[in-house]
């Protein structure tokens, strides 16, 4: 999670390089949306001893999406300044995305990250997964990753003509930046994101996301849902309540969505084809 007051210095995503006359206005967008889960009676215990964790949305696009997009879905534990279990403020990252063209991208954490030193640049592990992605379709896309050893597990992705499985248990999770909140929390984020240096194509750079879920598992490997949310009950995705250091858990609404960070393009709509109810969460990656 990230803030124009905070953590500005990781908004490149993308290791960004020099292109003459390109037509974009911007380096690189990253548009995501945020929800928090600090208390309840399943969310402390797993705060208190983390173990396993999923997070899943289900993901759309059109017909003109660019092939560079790449939509993305997270899931992070963070350690807090009080009591921390790893690193005061550590932030541990299992975020993952997709491109149209079928690349799946791991933001894989060090052998630094793990000993506790925030990256400065995203380690990305990309690999194919054999297909094309369908526009104007739902797709599942889930990952399971392991807070207790900090490591990824897998990332499962369904739909029209793809129904895989990968294997990420080999990748650290990333600390990818100091995160100074009082107390410790899971945080559970879609969105996409691009870069100029990778962008060659004119188009429509928007993902459509709903029936967005997280949690853990039940002793018998059934999934525990701590989180969900469709987009059904908010009408806009605001700014993110942040107005002391350490940052106050208190001050946000548990589940709801809030952008990531102030430049996020990401809203809430009403469209004919929501998987469920009407709702759907907007992401937009446009570079102009």
């Amino acid at each position: 999670m990230s803030t124009s007051k905070f953590l500005v210095f990781i908004i490149p995503m993308f290791v960004i390089m020099a292109w003459p006359s390109r037509p974009w206005a911007l380096d690189s967008q990253m548009s995501m949306a945020v929800a928090v889960e600090s208390t309840g009676p399943d969310v402390v215990p797993f705060l208190q001893k983390p173990g396993a964790g999923y997070v899943q949305a289900y993901v759309r696009f059109g017909s003109d999406m660019p092939d560079d997009v790449v939509m993305t879905l997270d899931q992070e534990f963070l350690d807090g300044v009080n009591n921390p279990l790893y690193v005061s403020g550590g932030d541990w990252m299992a975020l993952v995305g997709v491109q149209r063209s079928g690349l799946l991208w791991v933001a894989a954490g060090t052998a630094a990250t793990m000993q506790g030193t925030p990256s400065t640049a995203r380690n990305w592990q990309i690999t194919s997964l054999g297909t094309q992605l369908q526009p104007n379709v739902w797709y599942l896309l889930r990952t399971q990753a392991d807070f207790g050893s900090r490591y990824f597990k897998s990332f499962t992705i369904s739909g029209p003509g793809i129904n895989a499985t990968v294997d990420l248990s080999s990748f650290p999770l990333d600390y990818p930046n100091y995160m100074p909140f009082d107390t410790r929390l899971m945080t559970y984020y879609v969105g996409a994101m691009r870069s100029a240096d990778m962008a060659t194509q004119t188009g429509t750079p928007v993902a459509y996301f709903d029936g967005v879920s997280g949690g853990t598992f039940w002793p018998n490997g059934s999934d525990h849902q701590m989180f969900a949310n469709g987009f059904e009950t908010q009408s806009a995705v605001t700014a993110q309540p942040i107005n002391s250091v350490p940052i106050k858990v208190s001050g946000y609404v548990q589940g709801q969505w809030y952008l990531e960070r102030a430049g996020s393009l990401f809203t809430i709509q009403h469209v004919p084809f929501a998987r469920s109810g009407s709702a759907v969460g907007v992401a937009n990656a446009s570079l102009n």
